[in-house]
């Protein structure tokens, strides 16, 4: 029984943590998208100012 109960505990352990990696790669995804926007639009504002 004590081997069951180890097994169950590694097992959401492990769900857990996954869980947490696909959150972190998700949200660097989001801050990359968001990051290269900005970086984008102050890009084409400097661009529209010097004409």
């Amino acid at each position: 029984m004590i081997h069951l109960t180890l097994i169950i505990v590694d097992f959401l352990t492990g769900l857990l943590a996954a869980g947490a990696w696909a959150l972190a790669s998700a949200g660097g995804a989001i801050a990359a998208v968001v990051g290269s926007g900005i970086l984008g639009v102050s890009l084409f504002r400097r661009w529209r100012r010097r004409d």
